[in-house]
């Protein structure tokens, strides 16, 4: 199923709104496929005011912008887009879109203006982030930083270029393996890009992988 963007194109020295249908490059885009498009949008508009209403009465909305507060939200927003998972609304393939898709219907929970690389490439989007951080544990969200500090994790090279990494620090939440310290998502992710910053992560079975970032995590954990 296409994803249905909202965009403006500069057209003679004048902005004209126009809307695309987005799915994988090379498929074909039917009749049949904008129709779904065009219901699927419509029920994301619908789950997004729905998102912002909760915030809203729930106090969350109040911390957009309050750099030492805000995660909090970001964290709600991200655990309410679960259903941006569910392959009965939106092929696997296609998903991608959605994030970039999401800008179109937000107002107060916007970020501010999308920016040119989450339009070029939407899973580096700020919702895309929301998500990927709600899939951690609170308290463990909470110890490890703040929001500036989980964005700069998912925007590295070597995070956006093998998502074991995250995998990885997700089952580092499941040990509790950090106790006793606040603030270490920056220093550890400084760490990794040290080690991995001119290395090719991808080659690496998995459990290989996963013994050389538990390496990094005892020498950066030690007291």
């Amino acid at each position: 199923m296409a994803i249905k963007i909202k965009e403006e194109k500069l057209i003679d020295g004048k902005i004209y709104p126009i809307v695309l249908y987005k799915t994988k490059p090379g498929k074909l885009v039917t009749p049949e496929e904008k129709k779904r498009a065009d219901e699927f949008d419509f029920l994301l508009a619908k789950r997004i005011r729905e998102i912002e209403g909760k915030c809203k009465n729930n106090g969350l909305l109040n911390l957009k912008g309050k750099r030492g507060k805000v995660l909090k939200l970001w964290y709600k927003v991200g655990s309410e887009f679960e259903f941006v998972m569910d392959t009965n609304l939106v092929n696997p393939e296609d998903r991608e879109f959605v994030w970039r898709a999401i800008y179109d219907h937000v107002a107060e929970l916007a970020p501010g203006q999308i920016t040119e690389r989450a339009q070029r490439d939407p899973k580096t989007s700020h919702f895309s982030y929301c998500y990927r951080l709600s899939k951690f544990p609170w308290d463990f969200v909470e110890l490890a930083g703040d929001w500036t500090s989980w964005s700069e994790f998912f925007d590295r090279k070597e995070t956006k270029n093998d998502h074991r990494i995250i995998e990885w620090l997700g089952s580092k939440a499941l040990e509790e393996a950090i106790t006793g310290r606040q603030r270490w998502l920056r220093p550890l992710t400084k760490a990794i890009h040290k080690v991995f910053e001119n290395k090719d992560t991808t080659i690496f079975e998995k459990e290989e992988l996963f013994t050389l970032l538990d390496d990094i995590f005892s020498n950066f954990n030690k007291p």
